[in-house]
This record gives C-alpha cells, sequence and structure tokens, in this order.
C-alpha cells in the first residue's frame, strides 16, 4: 500500500510546489521586488494586497513558512484605515523559519533572524536578532568567526559528493559523532527555490570565498598551533 502511495504523495508534492511558485511570480507581475540569487523556500507568505510595498536584496535567504506583512488593520474597524508601510530586507540578510515580519521594517544588509522572531522595528547592518518583538542579541561577523573557528579539514562535505552518492548519510553521521557540529559546502545542481539565480555565478563565489576564509583560514590555523607546540 504504501509503495502505491508514494507516487501520489509524489505527484501533490510536486501541485503544491507548483502552486507556491506561481503565486509568488504572480506577485513579482504585481511590484514584488526581488533581487539576484534570493532563495526562497516554500509557503512564504508575501502580502498580497500590497506586494509592491516589499523588497528583497540580492542574495538573501528567506526560509520556509516566513510571513512578510506590509498593511496592518489594527484600527480598520474604529477608524476605517488601515497603515500600509514599506518593507526592505537588504543584501545578505537571512530570514529564518517562521518569522514574522511587520509592516515598515528595514532589515539588513546582512543581518539574520532567528526563526519564529516577530520583527516590529528595524534591525541594522550586521546584527543577529531573535525573540517576539525581535531584539539585536549579537553580530554576524561573530557568528561567523564562531563558524571559522570550529571548523575542520573532516568536516566539510562537498554537496556535489553527497548528491553523487560519494558521501553517504553514514560518513556524515560517523562525523557528528566525532564532532558536536559538521558543515556542507557548494550549490545543489539545481535548487528550485532559488529566484533570478545565476548559478555559475554563485557557485563561483562560494568557490572563491570558501578557498579564501575556510582552507587558508584552517591552513593557517593548523599552522599557528604547530608553531605554538614548537615553542
Amino acid at each position: 500500500m504504501l509503495e502505491l502511495l508514494k507516487p501520489i504523495a509524489l505527484l501533490l508534492a510536486y501541485a503544491h510546489y507548483k502552486r507556491d511558485r506561481l503565486r509568488l511570480e504572480n506577485l513579482m507581475k504585481s511590484g514584488l521586488k526581488i533581487g539576484r540569487n534570493v532563495y526562497i523556500g516554500s509557503d512564504v507568505f508575501f502580502d498580497s494586497v500590497y506586494p509592491y510595498l516589499i523588497e528583497i536584496g540580492d542574495n538573501c535567504r528567506i526560509s520556509y513558512a516566513v510571513h512578510i506583512i506590509a498593511h496592518d488593520a489594527t484600527a480598520f474597524r474604529d477608524l476605517g484605515i488601515n497603515r500600509i508601510a514599506p518593507v526592505k530586507i537588504l543584501q545578505g540578510t537571512f530570514i529564518g523559519l517562521g518569522a514574522i515580519i511587520l509592516p515598515g521594517v528595514t532589515i539588513g544588509p546582512n543581518a539574520v533572524i532567528a526563526a519564529g522572531s516577530v520583527v516590529n522595528r528595524d534591525i541594522g547592518e550586521g546584527k543577529i536578532a531573535a525573540g517576539n518583538p525581535a531584539r539585536p542579541y549579537g553580530d554576524y561577523a561573530d557568528l561567523l568567526n564562531n563558524y571559522r573557528n570550529n571548523v575542520k579539514r573532516t568536516n566539510v562535505f562537498n554537496k556535489e559528493d553527497i548528491e553523487a552518492g560519494i558521501v553517504s548519510p553514514e560518513q556524515i553521521l560517523a562525523e557528528l559523532k566525532e564532532s558536536p557540529v559538521a558543515f556542507t559546502r557548494g550549490v545543489p545542481k539545481k535548487d528550485p527555490f532559488y529566484v533570478n539565480t545565476r548559478y555559475e555565478e554563485m557557485r563561483d563565489n562560494a568557490r572563491k570565498v570558501f578557498q579564501k576564509y575556510i582552507v587558508n583560514g584552517v591552513s593557517k590555523n593548523q599552522s599557528d598551533k604547530s608553531q605554538q607546540s614548537d615553542k
């Protein structure tokens, strides 16, 4: 029975995906502004009444089930008016799963909004914010340094190797038993949730920053440790 249901489940999933992307295309035709190399997950809610008030910059990532709202009907019953205000998510910003972005908010550039947060005020450049209402609690630069410090040569897996079956789930699980964290690098062959994306440009940039900040950084860290042990 389960085998018979699999094709139906796949068909329903595909239909849901196509409906989700068609809705996004229609919102863009109605004025929703989306930059280059932007990831927009499934079931992201954009204000369908005022999509032209929403702007997403280049290289942003908008996770699953995020809500971005450009109008507020709180006072409509008593005053007969709605408040409308633009929402800007600036270049390089990450919005976590299920976050709610309210009217009049500007986020970023290069900011991080934690999953489930409710953002009712501006979040500045390079800030990490979380909570309801969301408040800055750290800097993105510190997060990057923390990631770099946890990278080893053995705990970074290439997405191309994973897709090709060269790296198995068992290998990743084995590494996570040895280390509290692991990483993947690279860009999938085709990710249907990217919008206005030049894949080769994105892959090339990913390779460059990985080489510059991770490979060279790991080599330098290992060299520094070696010199310290020789003293």
